[in-house]
């Protein structure tokens, strides 16, 4: 009886890992692009929402969108970073890496399509983009720093603190294994500084 249970829980196992591969693929960037958006990301930390609906501050995320406040804004506000970092550098829009979408999962069917395809291994500046499945909603964050066994600090956007217990933009720590509530893992876009 044993057998005929192993053989019939093994290769679920095999299909649902390959299923729910994760994948990276890096972009090309400007060095000077990454670290000052970086540096904008991380003067972000500690905004809050005005009543936790995607309202107050944050709305400025949601400003090159044309979207009003209660609209989700992790991915806005990744891309929010860029465009300030080249505005800072007066640099064009066109050396933002990523494309202008307020959806992280276009984020990643991008560099899917544009970037070239790399060994799964977070590194500083990564973004880790999670997906709710079958759709094409999800959530991304930021890699700030490195940790062991999986483990990194990101910087998110459109989440809970655990210290003031708004939302809003902090840092968290994240397994890029682990899922993220019914989110799983889709992948990783990196950058190929230039």
């Amino acid at each position: 009886m044993k057998k005929i249970i192993l053989y019939l829980v093994f290769p679920l196992l095999f299909i649902s890992t390959e299923l729910y591969a994760q994948e990276k693929y890096n972009l090309e960037a400007k060095k000077i692009v990454l670290n000052q958006s970086r540096e904008i990301g991380l003067q972000q930390v500690g905004i809050t929402e005005k009543t936790n609906h995607n309202d107050g501050l944050v709305v400025k995320y949601l400003i090159p969108f044309g979207l009003p406040e209660g609209n989700p804004y992790c991915a806005a506000g990744i891309y929010w970073t860029f465009l300030i970092a080249v505005q800072n550098l007066n640099l064009s829009p066109s050396d933002i890496p990523i494309p202008k979408t307020p959806l992280a999962n276009q984020i990643f069917n991008y560099a899917k399509n544009k970037g070239k395809k790399v060994k799964f291994s977070p590194k500083i500046n990564d973004l880790i983009i999670w997906r709710k499945s079958n759709t094409p909603f999800g959530h991304i964050e930021r890699i700030m720093t490195i940790e062991d066994r999986h483990w990194v600090i990101t910087l998110a956007f459109n989440v809970k603190s655990e210290i003031t217990r708004k939302e809003g933009v902090c840092l968290k720590r994240r397994n890029i294994l682990h899922p993220l509530g019914r989110l799983s893992i889709r992948g990783l876009v990196g950058f190929q500084e230039l």
